[in-house]
């Protein structure tokens, strides 16, 4: 395994395993986590999972849920598993160094509850690909696209099932196109302001598999205050 720094977040604190070099978590994860509520004992899986750090958010908020982590690149997946036992959650995270175009639906032992993803997010066609294959593999749509994840992601749920995702807010009608090719309906909509003056940065979607219904348009969320500060959203963010 490639070096790795030894991080915390929360308090009490969730140790993360990462790469020292390469890709490292964003504050993206951490923002979908604190915008999804899985039922109890859900089955949720996360396509894409890196070094593991939504599937153990989700799974120190919510200890009833089992969770999949799904991810292409073994050394994040190695770190991922890592994760999970230094935190004590491996008896429910389960990582599978898998890309999730090869997984089927007799691989898992029932359909999922809950999808959530912090995918790759920029065109392949489009842009500078980082020389870093780690880096490239999670920021590019090199293995993955997003109309591919939401394919596969309409495969692995149950009728009804949910599919959280976080993407660049310029590409929401990428994601709304996907979305709806793959059958789902968009329940709520959440836009992402880094600043409080600045143009949105990210969206946050939950869509519905067989859904009905309009969706609704939450509040934007706003994460620094003109100043640089810190808003009490994004103070939350980071609270169990």
């Amino acid at each position: 395994m490639a070096a790795y720094t030894v991080d915390t977040l929360f308090d009490p604190p969730l140790t993360l395993f990462q790469p020292e070099t390469g890709y490292r978590f964003s504050l993206d994860p951490v923002i979908l986590a604190g915008h999804v509520v899985p039922g109890p004992k859900d089955r949720v899986m996360d396509i894409g999972c890196g070094c593991g750090i939504l599937c153990l958010i989700l799974a120190g908020r919510h200890p009833e849920i089992s969770i999949t982590g799904i991810e292409i690149q073994k050394d994040l997946a190695d770190l991922a598993q890592k994760n999970a036992v230094c935190n004590h959650m491996a008896d429910r995270i389960r990582i599978r160094h898998q890309n999730i175009q090869t997984l089927s639906v007799t691989d898992l032992s029932a359909p999922m509850d809950l999808i959530v993803s912090n995918p790759p997010y920029k065109k392949k066609s489009t842009g500078r690909v980082n020389p870093d294959r780690g880096r490239a593999l999670a920021r590019h749509e090199i293995t993955l696209d997003i109309d591919t994840l939401a394919a596969c992601a309409h495969v692995f749920l149950r009728p009804e099932g949910r599919l959280c995702l976080i993407f660049p807010a310029s590409r929401t009608a990428d994601l709304t196109v996907a979305l709806g090719h793959a059958g789902f309906r968009i329940d709520w909509i959440r836009y992402v302001h880094f600043c409080v003056n600045d143009a949105a940065q990210r969206v946050l979607v939950c869509a519905v598999r067989y859904g009905s219904g309009a969706a609704t348009r939450c509040p934007p969320l706003y994460l620094y205050h003109p100043d640089g500060t810190p808003t009490r959203a994004h103070s939350a963010l980071f609270e169990w």
